[in-house]
């Protein structure tokens, strides 16, 4: 094992230490909380809904109430909850007390909306989650009945490229518009995304995701100025239309990252709003006190939306997601969906659905396992950090020893529902490469690979793995470029690696083994003192035998068929 640990990461922002780890459990401990936790879920017609609520013994609730309305707040009724038991909880230091409530039952494509608050002695009242004292800034929550509550049957073999755009290709054989500074467009565009696709097809990918596209000022997209427009150094529209086209010739699908939580300042609307206190466009965005508003973290060019139901901004990013779907777009990758209420994205997922039954919509939630199998009825799945988490600390940085390795490969897969999809990767444009994460070390790149490709997530790859691509200096180093540092362009002069050659075998395998997608995995051989280990992932009677070294320098990851199984 190596005797160090390099460039540490944190996919969780530490909550996966003990101090943070308890911080944020104290948290989402203390005072009433909700979490959107009901059964079943996704709601099912005829069959009523039992919703779950735990409060702190730190405030004294005397009661637990639902306000809830079925025809969009025409009316509403109010529900009590029951208590149900009291647990001890000593992280939080507190008693938990537990209460639960029936909803009534839904009738297909209906949707229940509600808050939930817990009256204090005072008669005060505190709402679910964020512990708002007030209606109008409380949670919201909604479940609906979906028709379509299965992902898309074409989401559960799908291979994911991902491209972040202006680092890709600059079409028409035209060279970067600069290299220098990491922190400006370097011209990437769809044109040369477009002259790229049969090499991606040739990769054996079937799916390709596009980092942001619409209209903004900045080179990484993720702050918007306009939904609706395509961003003119990325291309037009007639160009998205014939990357779309030739994809879909191609057999091969393509998604858009699309950021709900927040816009740029630079968003003509946030503009006017910001300019006059009584400008209607306002209602769009989240203020302190004007003008002082809310921001995406701390980052004063990301002013946060309000999205709350009825509201301006609620109602054009909902018409955005569907005009891109009737464009021909095939699905979304959710941007800090953590961010909006859950009650948006309920919204979001009907709207989709009603253009597009089979569009796939999967989320970036960076939250602990069971927040993620929470937001279930929400998205059709979220992406799969624990197992990005669990390859760069076994492979990359060998900080877990291969029990915790071989353990999460056997338990992970029973902790989310099976209609959940679990987009899987080791590593994206937020973090750094893979292999700079490594020390350089292409055996252990390989093998994460190898192993990323068994498991049941879809996998997703970023642009320049296959090209051995890392970079200068850690995103969390002193004086360093930050994101940035990790989306370094493609190189189109580079001859074809090992890596690229291993890509392409593995899509080619796993395009044979979709049974893996829904595969139970045992540990039949655990060998400590090597740092090895045997499993078998089985689904029915296809099962594969796989042994994994974590040895340094010596990381593997070999398959073979199980004797016992069909051949």
């Amino acid at each position: 094992m190596s005797a160090r640990k390099p460039y540490p990461d944190n996919i969780f922002g530490g909550v996966n230490q003990p101090t943070k780890g308890a911080r944020y459990h104290r948290e989402h401990a203390l005072g009433i909380h909700h979490f959107s936790f009901h059964h079943p879920n996704p709601a099912i017609e005829n069959q009523p809904i039992l919703s779950w609520v735990a409060t702190s013994s730190d405030h004294h609730f005397q009661n637990v109430t639902a306000i809830y309305t079925t025809d969009d707040w025409q009316s509403s009724t109010t529900l009590d909850y029951n208590k149900t038991g009291t647990q001890w909880d000593t992280v939080a230091w507190t008693w938990q007390t537990h209460w639960q409530a029936q909803f009534p039952a839904l009738k297909t494509g209906q949707v229940l909306r509600y808050q939930v608050f817990g009256t204090l002695t005072s008669g005060k009242k505190v709402f679910a989650d964020n512990q708002a004292r007030n209606p109008k800034d409380a949670t919201e929550y909604a479940i609906y009945a979906d028709p379509n509550p299965e992902p898309p049957a074409w989401s559960n073999t799908a291979r994911v490229y991902q491209i972040f755009v202006d680092r890709f290709k600059r079409g028409g054989g035209e060279p970067w518009l600069q290299t220098q500074n990491l922190h400006a467009p370097f011209g990437g565009n769809l044109r040369g995304i477009i002259e790229q696709l049969a090499y991606i097809k040739d990769l054996g990918f079937n799916t390709i995701w596009l980092t942001p596209i619409f209209k903004t000022p900045s080179h990484h997209g993720y702050d918007t100025t306009d939904y609706l427009s395509i961003e003119p150094r990325f291309g037009t529209k007639e160009d998205l239309r014939e990357l779309l086209d030739q994809a879909h010739s191609l057999d091969m699908r393509v998604i858009l990252d699309f950021v709900a939580n927040h816009v740029s300042n630079q968003h003509p609307i946030f503009k006017r709003a910001l300019a006059d206190p009584k400008a209607p466009e306002r209602d769009w965005f989240r203020w302190k006190r004007w003008p002082h508003y809310q921001t995406f973290g701390k980052v004063k060019s990301m002013p946060k939306l309000n999205l709350d139901f009825g509201s301006p901004a609620r109602a054009h990013l909902l018409e955005a997601a569907q005009y891109w779907l009737n464009f021909g777009v095939d699905g979304y990758r959710l941007d800090h969906a953590n961010g909006p209420d859950r009650a948006f994205w309920v919204d979001f997922r009907r709207a989709c659905r009603e253009v597009k039954p089979d569009a796939w919509l999967f989320a970036e939630v960076v939250m602990p396992p069971d927040a993620q199998a929470s937001y279930l009825g929400s998205f059709d799945g979220t992406l799969d950090f624990m197992t990005c988490q669990a390859l760069r600390e076994s492979f990359a940085r060998h900080s877990w020893e291969i029990a915790q390795l071989a353990n999460y490969l056997e338990s992970y897969p029973k902790q989310f529902p099976a209609n959940f999809s679990r987009p899987s990767f080791i590593d994206n444009h937020d973090m750094n490469r893979f292999l700079f994460t490594a020390e350089g070390s292409q055996k252990a790149l390989h093998a994460a690979l190898s192993l990323l490709y068994l498991m049941p997530g879809q996998p997703i790859i970023y642009a320049g793995t296959e090209q051995n691509i890392s970079q200068a200096q850690s995103i969390h180093e002193k004086g360093s470029m930050g994101f940035d540092e990790c989306r370094l362009p493609m190189d189109w002069s580079e001859p074809e690696t090992e890596t690229l050659r291993l890509i392409k075998n593995l899509n080619h395998q796993r395009s044979k083994q979709a049974w893996l997608t829904n595969a139970d995995w045992t540990i039949t051989e655990l060998d400590s003192k090597n740092n090895a280990a045997t499993l078998e992932a089985r689904n029915g009677q296809d099962c594969l035998e796989i042994s994994i070294s974590l040895k340094a320098g010596h990381e593997q990851v070999h398959v073979k068929h199980c004797e016992h199984a069909k051949q």
